[in-house]
């Protein structure tokens, strides 16, 4: 071994602390090169540095009288002789340093290189550089004096201390030096290697790689370049090949310390596997304690990063806390041992255990800081305040003085914790904890990623502080009206910065899934927490955390399913308070309030509910569940059991429980959530202006100021019915903060009390502070349609789509926009430009999804040019791409497969209503059971389908189906409705057996299925007062039995019951549709009014109106007719007003296909009314061709013969009104009926077919029991003929009217 490579060896080895392993290479140094001083000195050091200083004296003192180590030999005397604290020897270690200066001023070069090696190792970097730059000037092209002094120049002993630095010059110059070597010998190892460190510190890590490979290729056998390669890969951010190189040496030595440890950091930080981290852990302390069975320093330099990078793990966290433990032992005098054995304890949770270590560090060297932060923090976690705060101002005494070494980061970090324990200023306290952190985490962007620089970023620090943070909001997500805390976007601003370097830690994806998850996006919290279930099944703080979205956003299924996993993993998790919180959650969705009760009372006896935790460590294995709980784990029980109590009418117990937590958690910024549960219990006790106050005590500085604030709005709007105060909350917010969040919030308020004005003000100053936000465009737009301002809101799309041309979402809505407009060509070109933008990189589901939609509204725009052809084919391409869609969710993203399910039965829909509009009623059939095939859950088609199976005379299918679906959902309100159509409809006649039954029973069987069909709404309204489907309904249902007056009753019912019921529209549709059955008229049409600015009602409301302002018209053209009165008489100015305001608001609604026909139907009734030649003509072609679509529409039909009465064609209109007594009766088109009935009846009777005319009579008779025109007609007619007097005698006793006052009003 020659000296090149000896000093190579040497040098590499003392760089990475290798103690045991210089020993080694000195022992095969001297086999060869027997009592080879220099070799002998450096075994001497081997052993000095594992504080056997014994041994190390007995060898140094022959090598004094050495002309080559003998000035290093006593330079480690004198070293070994501070190290051994030999306080007697003072006087001699005196006079040997000024010898060895004297004699170093003569000295020859090889001297005085061993003596600059040595105290370069040893870190006197400034005396070692004096040496080797003396050395140097003796022998100026000395290779290897030019080699130790660029060393010098580039590496520090002590580099890994925050406070080193490396001078620009300092990189130059060694560089030049190194350079100087290569010039000379191009194959010298080390220089190579110091040529390469100095390009990686000068930022050219390219060329350093090349000269590592020059390395590797040059000494095959030196294995430490592939370390020296791997780290320059690594702080080049390239750790896949950095591992790739480490596999390669593992199986070349595979005990390699640098590459285990290297290898386990990477496990843990960069791919999240902790179980292959845990075993790469074993095998380095398996390595470390063959190889370097002495080294305290090395064991400590390993373990720290694995107890930083752990987060929870528990079986890593012992193993490096055991690899500390054991350096405690090694080396009992070392101050920074016993630190760093405290910090393992806290990372454990073992706050006195920590203590303990942290104090023994103090008492060996008092000064110690970390010692002083170590002590500081356990106080503050254990509720120590004052002692933490006297220690605090002692240090910053300390600090003036100018004593020991303050770390600003960490010493703001612990003002901070102390802020935030104090509770007095808990938005400071936490800009203070952030920013300390921050400046930690900038404070290395610079610094290359390894072992020290995950030690120095302390990723368990970081995720503690968002813990906090956290735990400090609570367990429930914000609602959607309530304004994002700042603390949230703390943690998630802190935990991207964390993640950017430790992206496999899962339990920072996990808190910052929570942190989603509070922020009310649970679409990417379930996103996140599935990550990390792919990458770590077994997490049970992820199938915790799943648990808790689930049950947030209603699936109580699955919510059970991700608990019994957790349950599955470990057993131990029963025993913890957050599964008593979610598991009694789930009871409470079920409806078991009691068993929920029962189970939160045990849980308040769980160790460490009903008092502050006491801190002890973590029993093994089971991470924190089964350990004490946290403050908010604990808050989370006090306040769910309070919350049960009220379900169950136990409001003293309740009161109880919530006054047990104010005690219990007064003082921290639990107190906040307390008052706000303490508010929501008194408005279950009706005592609104006791909740508002509560609300009002909460301190504007309390993390949970804003719940508090939006609580109180909510009060204000559904208590007490304030809409101003309602608005001033989030109008007060907006003054004071002025930020992009209140402002959208301010809108929010005012759309819901429907100002849409003022929302759209407030929503466009929220534009002005994130100019590109496209969702927001789209809600400004949204606001603008709803004021009926398409143009401006057609101008906020295209800005919005210009400033994020990238933005799919955004585009749909704009296409969306062009086609309530029936802007056909321009939705065409804007979704064109979504399918047709060229393909950046492999297909994401985003994409595919956003495409799937464009091709579903571009068939809409075929189908609004009436190109049924192409309308199927997109469809049809658009399904297939949903499917694929759906496909790729299922395994990738669960928690997207509802969505896209949804999705796809909607796709199926849409082809089902094609085929049924086409008459394909088979195919029909088949598209809504592919809808109920894909998506179980989807009720409108099992609905749809049940009702196609009715209208093709299926009954029983039909009824099939609906009642699965019941059986399944017993609570579906659309289910429920249809059986009462069933209910109403399923009595069946025809025009023969009608005339030859007795009438009186039939009509008998009618009334109880008109009963019955009430009776069940009347339950569903007594669950759901404000179900204004189901009231309209009913409604409809009253005037059929002539019992108008009665929905008085249940309209009022909905009022009360509803919060600010008087502006739902719903309620005004049902209050017009109410007075419309009254005969209120104007009231009636007031009322529909206010119904059709909302979206949901718009086009029902309005087609009221329409019906409303035609149906005089509709009675006067037949009289008309009748009178044979010619078309070119002029209506009355009055009526010409009544039409041309139907046809105005025909020209305004936007329909949905479920109103298309009634729409188009309607429009011809308002060119009929006009009473021109031309208009009817018109009319009756349009009527025509919608007659060829929809064969048996029954209001198709009644218009065409209304139309053939017009112009005097009475036989076609007979035949049409005689096709339409074949249908089969659907209660839906019950009024289309009736009027065909009657103007049948009336053309009969106008003919003297009696017979005929009264088997129309009946049949309205036995549809309507609120029907007058049929009454006095039938009993005219039969005064006259004298028939059928005991059926008509039936009849009348039935409705309830005397024949006599029915004769006085036939009479008149």
């Amino acid at each position: 071994m020659d000296n090149q490579k000896f000093s190579l060896l040497v040098n590499f080895s003392l760089r990475q602390g290798h103690i045991c392993r210089l020993q080694d290479i000195c022992s095969q140094a001297l086999a060869v090169r027997t009592n080879d001083h220099a070799v002998l000195f450096w075994r001497a050091v081997g052993l000095l540095l594992e504080s056997r200083s014994a041994e190390a004296l007995r060898e140094l003192q022959p090598l004094l009288q050495s002309p080559q180590v003998g000035l290093a030999a006593k330079a480690a005397l004198i070293h070994a002789s501070g190290v051994a604290e030999d306080h007697d020897k003072e006087v001699a270690v005196i006079q040997m340093a000024a010898e060895l200066d004297d004699q170093s001023v003569a000295a020859p070069t090889s001297a005085l290189s061993q003596l600059a090696m040595f105290l370069w190792h040893t870190g006197s970097q400034e005396r070692a550089r004096a040496c080797a730059e003396r050395a140097l000037e003796q022998a100026p092209g000395d290779a290897a004096s030019l080699s130790l002094l660029g060393w010098i120049l580039i590496h520090h002993p002590h580099a890994n201390t925050e406070s080193s630095s490396i001078e620009p010059e300092d990189l130059e110059q060694a560089a030049g030096l190194l350079e100087q070597v290569l010039l000379k010998q191009p194959r010298h190892t080390e220089a190579l290697l110091g040529k390469a460190q100095c390009l990686q510190l000068l930022g050219n890590p390219a060329a350093a790689l090349e000269l590592i490979n020059a390395v590797i290729a040059q000494q095959p056998w030196f294995l430490s370049a592939l370390v020296e390669k791997t780290n320059l890969l690594v702080s080049m951010h390239e750790w896949e090949q950095g591992m790739e190189v480490l596999g390669q040496l593992l199986q070349q030595e595979p005990d390699n310390i640098e590459a285990l440890h290297l290898s386990g950091i990477h496990l843990l930080a960069r791919e999240g596997n902790n179980a292959g981290a845990a075993k790469q852990l074993k095998a380095l302390i398996q390595a470390v304690e063959r190889q370097e069975p002495h080294n305290p320093a090395l064991w400590l330099h390993l373990a720290q990063p694995f107890g930083r990078l752990a987060g929870q793990d528990s079986s890593i966290l012992e193993l490096s806390s055991a690899l500390v433990g054991r350096a405690c032992k090694a080396a009992p005098g070392g101050p920074q041992y016993a630190v760093e054995a405290g910090y393992q304890a806290l990372l454990h949770g073992d706050v006195q255990g920590a203590l303990a270590q942290y104090s023994r560090a103090s008492h060996l060297h008092e000064l110690d800081m970390e010692a002083m932060y170590g002590s500081i923090e356990c106080d503050l976690l254990v509720g120590k305040v004052r002692d933490a705060a006297s220690q605090l101002e002692f240090l910053k005494e300390v600090g003036s003085a100018g004593v020991g070494s303050l770390q600003a980061p960490d010493l703001l970090y612990l003002q901070g914790l102390l802020a935030w324990k104090q509770g007095r200023d808990l938005a400071q306290a936490a800009t203070m904890l952030d920013q300390a952190l921050h400046t930690r985490i900038e404070g290395l962007l610079e610094v290359a990623p390894g072992p020290s620089f995950f030690t120095r970023l302390n990723p368990s620090r970081v995720l503690g502080v968002v813990w906090l943070f956290l735990g400090a909001l609570g367990g429930t997500p914000k609602a959607a009206d309530e304004p994002a805390s700042p603390l949230l976007t703390k943690c998630e601003r802190l935990l991207q910065a964390l993640l950017k370097h430790c992206p496999g830690m899962a339990q920072a994806h996990l808190l910052l899934a929570e942190s989603h998850h509070l922020g009310g996006n649970s679409p990417v919290a379930l996103r996140k927490v599935a990550d990390v279930l792919h990458r770590a099944p077994d997490n049970i703080s992820a199938h915790m955390l799943l648990t808790r979205i689930y049950l947030h956003q209603g699936n109580s299924s699955a919510a059970q399913e991700a608990l019994d996993q957790a349950v599955g993993i470990s057993f131990g998790i029963r025993e913890s308070a957050a599964y008593a919180s979610v598991k009694a959650q789930l009871l409470l969705a079920e409806g078991s309030s009691e068993e929920a009760e029962r189970l939160l009372q045990a849980a308040m006896n769980m160790p460490g509910v009903k008092r502050q935790p006491t801190s002890q460590p973590r029993q093994k294995g089971i991470s924190r569940w089964g350990a004490e709980p946290s403050v908010s784990e604990r808050l989370a029980v006090y306040l769910l059991l309070a919350h049960t109590l009220t379900e169950v009418a136990k409001i003293p117990e309740a009161t109880k429980v919530i006054e047990d937590a104010a005690r219990e958690f007064q003082g921290g910024p639990e107190q906040a959530l307390v008052t706000i549960a303490k508010s929501q219990l008194a408005l279950k006790r009706g005592d609104v202006d006791t909740a508002l106050a509560l609300l009002r005590t909460i301190d504007r500085q309390s993390p949970h100021f804003l719940k508090a604030l939006t609580a109180t709005a909510s009060i204000q709007l559904e208590h007490k019915r304030d809409p101003a105060a309602y608005v001033h909350c989030y109008s007060q917010l907006a003054e004071e903060h002025a930020d992009y969040e209140s402002y959208r919030l301010l809108g929010a308020a005012f759309m819901r009390i429907q100002e849409p004005e003022k929302a759209i003000k407030a929503l466009e100053a929220a534009l002005e502070r994130q100019p590109k936000d496209g969702d927001l465009a789209a809600q400004i737009g949204a606001a603008l349609m709803s004021t009926h301002q398409y143009r401006r809101a057609l101008d906020y799309y295209h800005k919005a789509v210009r400033n994020s041309p990238a933005n799919r979402p955004l585009q749909l809505h704009l296409a969306r926009l062009l086609l309530r407009l029936k802007s056909w060509d321009s939705a065409e070109k804007v979704l064109r430009s979504i399918l047709e933008r060229p393909e950046e990189g492999p297909g994401s589901i985003e994409k595919q999804a956003a495409n799937a939609k464009a091709l579903s509204m571009l068939a809409q725009v075929y189908k609004g040019r009436g190109n049924q052809a192409e309308y199927e084919t997109c469809l049809k391409q658009a399904q297939g791409i949903q499917g694929g869609v759906l496909e790729s969710v299922r395994g990738d993203h669960p928690e997207l497969v509802a969505a896209h399910k949804q999705a796809a039965a909607e796709l199926q829909m849409e082809l089902a209503h094609l085929y049924s509009s086409q008459h394909k009623t088979d195919q029909a059939v088949e598209a809504y059971e592919g809808a109920v095939r894909v998506d179980g859950a989807h009720h409108a088609a099992a609905l749809a389908l049940a009702k196609l199976h009715l209208d093709k005379g299926e009954e029983e299918a039909g009824r099939a189906v609906c009642a699965q679906l019941l059986t399944a959902h017993p609570e579906n309100v659309e289910a429920q409705l249809l059986m009462v159509q069933l209910l109403s409809t399923q009595i069946e006649w025809s025009p023969l057996t009608m005339i030859q039954t007795v009438v009186q029973p039939v009509l008998l069987v009618v009334q109880e299925q008109y009963s019955d069909a009430l009776q069940q709404l009347e339950q569903l309204l007594q669950r759901q007062p404000g179900n204004y489907t189901a009231l309209a309904q009913l409604l409809t249902l009253l005037r059929r039995v002539g019992r108008v007056e009665e929905g008085a009753a249940y309209l009022h019912t909905a009022q009360d019951h509803v919060s600010r019921a008087a502006g739902t529209a719903g309620l005004h549709y049902c209050q017009g549709l109410h007075q419309r059955h009254s005969s209120q008229h104007k009231a009636a049409l007031k009322a529909f009014n206010l119904a059709r600015k909302d979206s949901h009602w718009e086009a029902q409301a309005t087609l009221q109106m329409v019906e409303m302002y035609l149906h005089p018209e509709i009675e006067v053209m037949w009289a008309q007719a009748e009178q044979g009165l010619g078309l070119d008489q002029q209506p009355l100015q009055a009526n010409l007003e009544a039409v041309a305001a139907a046809q105005k608001l025909l020209d305004d609604v936007h329909v949905t296909d479920n109103f298309a026909v009634q729409h188009k139907v309607l429009s011809c009734y308002a060119q009929m009314a006009c009473g021109q030649e031309e208009s009817i003509e018109e009319a009756l072609k349009q009527l025509l061709e919608l007659a060829g679509q929809h064969r048996e529409s029954v209001p198709v039909l009644l218009a065409l013969a209304s139309g053939f009465m017009l112009k005097k064609q009475t036989p076609k209109a007979r035949n049409q009104l005689k096709h339409i007594q074949k249908i089969c009766y659907v209660a839906d088109e019950a009024d289309q009926y009736e009027r065909a009935w009657l103007l049948l009846a009336d053309i009969y009777i106008q003919s003297g077919k009696f017979d005929l005319a009264q088997v129309g009579l009946l049949l309205i008779m036995q549809s309507n029991h609120c029907v007058t025109d049929s009454s006095l007609i039938l009993a005219a007619f039969a005064q006259c003929k004298r028939i059928c007097e005991s059926c008509l005698e039936a009849l009348l006793v039935w409705t309830g009217m005397e024949w006599s006052g029915l004769s006085r009003k036939a009479a008149v």
